[in-house]
């Protein structure tokens, strides 16, 4: 069984959009749980009116380092009372989006779960 879920809230404070797919199979006793997440937060909106100021911007945020911050991690988890294995991913950072005179800060979070519990 598979869902796909959206979750969109527009409004002003809580500028976020999530995107969530959860699968679920049983086979020979064994569940298998997957659970893929990303999400999306404007954590910043700039208005730039000429393309000088664009320019500069986009030089102090190369300079800055601001846009190569990532983080990623991984968390492996074993359970021999439960027969059960898990495993979750994350991946953080941030990244621009221009549209027209606005440049958009998005900040995202991915995350990935399986686990698996084998027939008890």
């Amino acid at each position: 069984m598979r869902k796909l879920i959206f979750k969109n809230l527009y409004s002003k404070k809580a500028r976020k959009r999530e995107v969530r797919i959860e699968e679920i199979v049983r086979e020979n006793g064994c569940i298998s749980k997957t659970v893929k997440k990303s999400l999306y937060f404007v954590k910043n909106v700039c208005t730039i009116e000429s393309q000088d100021a664009f320019q500069k911007f986009v030089h102090e945020k190369k300079k800055s380092g601001e846009d190569k911050k990532r983080t990623f991690h991984v968390m492996k988890t074993h359970s021999d009372e439960n027969k059960s294995d898990s495993v979750l991913c994350k991946a953080m950072g941030a990244f621009y989006i221009v549209v027209g005179q606005d440049i958009y800060n998005i900040v995202f979070l991915h995350s990935l779960r399986m686990e698996v519990e084998g027939p008890k």
